[in-house]
């Protein structure tokens, strides 16, 4: 298991997976249960650029195959407008869909029932790991998948602590994989 990315996050006795292999990750995103992607607008910036192309393009590129709703937050949505289809688009902030998907009783985006799955990429680092902790800690019908190149103890799987180039190669496969 890798070591999380923030030294001080100590997640408690319940650990998330650092999923290794691109297959397994999609196996894990391709599973026929309700989910949602949540992207941050640090998938706009230039940390989260990869040989010219940023990561917010790989990040539509899985939304796109898992054929999810998606979440924007920040000022992503101005980019992800063109790229994801207008009815799966929302807007929102992290902390909001934090608590909605922590509501058991709220019925999703499309009014059909709360979510199973979760997905985030392009957040800061110390920001979704509360997130992931909340809904580690207070929802027991929810994964959550986090697809930065950071470990997350607290999300049920994420990728381990990757070099630039490492995560580049594990987001091309896991596309090519969906």
């Amino acid at each position: 298991m890798a070591r999380p990315y923030q030294k001080a996050n100590i997640p408690g006795p319940e650990m998330g997976t650092s999923v290794h292999d691109p297959a397994v990750m999609a196996n894990i995103l391709k599973a026929p249960i309700k989910k949602v992607f949540v992207i941050g607008s640090e998938a706009l910036s230039k940390n989260f650029t990869l040989d010219g192309k940023q990561v917010i393009e790989y990040f539509a590129e899985i939304a796109n195959k898992l054929d999810c709703h998606v979440i924007s937050t920040g000022h992503s949505y101005k980019y992800l407008k063109e790229k994801i289809p207008e009815e799966k688009l929302f807007d929102m902030s992290l902390i909001n869909i934090t608590n909605r998907l922590s509501d058991k009783n709220w019925q999703g985006l499309d009014g059909e029932g709360q979510y199973r799955m979760a997905i985030f990429g392009g957040h800061q680092v110390f920001y979704v790991s509360q997130t992931l902790s909340r809904l580690k800690n207070f929802t027991n019908w929810l994964k959550t998948v986090d697809l930065d190149k950071y470990s997350h103890p607290n999300a049920r799987f994420s990728l381990p602590n990757l070099s630039n180039e490492d995560w580049k190669q594990f987001l091309e496969k896991l596309i090519e994989k969906l």
